[in-house]
């Protein structure tokens, strides 16, 4: 009896030291994975850790157009609002008014592009009014050929063109954009003012007339730029080879010839366009011959540009 009692007892404490073992000592695999020498691959009991996202960067900003700065309120005309002006304000502006006191001499008004590089202006059909009279700018010939037959179109203005308008009257009825050889006109017209006379020499190099004799040369080189050869000089040229290899030369000293050398030259066509708006050869008065003050509006009769003097 005493040794079952002892076996009890045994068992009991045997018991006692199991369920401290699975309780309170430490699990079986970590005891394991302590043995040197040994890797125990368990399968795992929860999902892995979510990988760590890839580092973000600040985008690289968009570029932008720069708008045109805001025009101050201190340049806005007086009895104008910023709604009134037009996008050309400061872009085309009336630079110079010039009233003539004298009854041949017109008026002349000039307006100047100072557009950027790429842009342009349409400007026929724009309106200058003064305190006298309203101008209403009509339309040109860009490149003016000899005959004058190239149709007028609208006038277009880039960076750096420039116009000049006169109360006179064009001897032609037309207005155009002058050019290299245009100053060829003033030997059949009158126009007022008068042509730019800076047309190219009749002849490249020296190499192009030194087969003409020595009077002839010296007569083209003492020609102005524009000028026609007279009808005297003809005359006085002998009838033999030298005379007539001279006069062949001469005839090819024309507005026509002319235009047929350079009318593809890079600096043809000039900056300036003129326009005449007078109809009698007495220039009607424009402007106040002593103050005066010219407001430029586009066609939707907003402000471009106003002139004070």
């Amino acid at each position: 009896m005493a040794n079952f009692i002892k076996i009890i007892i045994f068992l009991i404490i045997l018991i006692g030291i199991g369920i401290y073992f699975f309780t309170q000592a430490p699990k079986f695999s970590e005891i394991i994975g302590r043995i040197p020498g040994q890797k125990i691959f368990l399968k795992p009991t929860s999902k892995p850790a979510p990988a760590a996202p890839w580092p973000t960067y600040p985008s690289t900003p968009t570029p932008t157009i720069s708008a045109e700065p805001e025009i101050p309120d201190y340049l806005i005309p007086a009895g104008f609002e910023r709604k009134d002006l037009s996008p050309y304000f400061q872009k085309i502006q009336i630079t110079s008014a010039y009233a003539s006191s004298w009854n041949y001499t017109p008026d002349q008004i000039r307006i100047s592009s100072y557009l950027n590089k790429g842009e342009s202006a349409n400007i026929t059909g724009w309106k200058i009014k003064s305190n006298r009279r309203e101008i209403i700018i009509p339309r040109a010939i860009n490149i003016y050929e000899p005959f004058g037959s190239a149709p007028e179109e609208d006038i277009i203005l880039i960076v750096n063109n420039y116009v000049n308008i006169y109360s006179s009257k064009n001897p032609l009825n037309k207005n155009f954009r002058l050019n290299k050889c245009i100053g060829y006109l003033e030997s059949a017209y009158d126009f007022n003012p008068a042509l730019p006379q800076d047309c190219p020499a009749p002849y490249k190099d020296r190499s192009e007339i030194a087969h003409l004799s020595g009077e002839c040369q010296t007569y083209i080189m003492s020609l102005g730029g524009c000028k026609l050869p007279e009808t005297s000089f003809y005359n006085t040229l002998s009838g033999g080879e030298q005379g007539n290899v001279c006069r062949q030369f001469l005839n090819t000293i024309s507005h026509g010839s002319c235009y047929q050398k350079h009318r593809f030259d890079s600096d043809f066509l000039s900056n300036e366009w003129r326009i005449w708006i007078g109809r009698s050869v007495i220039p009607e008065d424009i402007l106040d011959p002593q103050h005066d003050r010219l407001l430029l509006f586009d066609k939707q009769g907003l402000l471009v540009d106003e002139y004070v003097y």
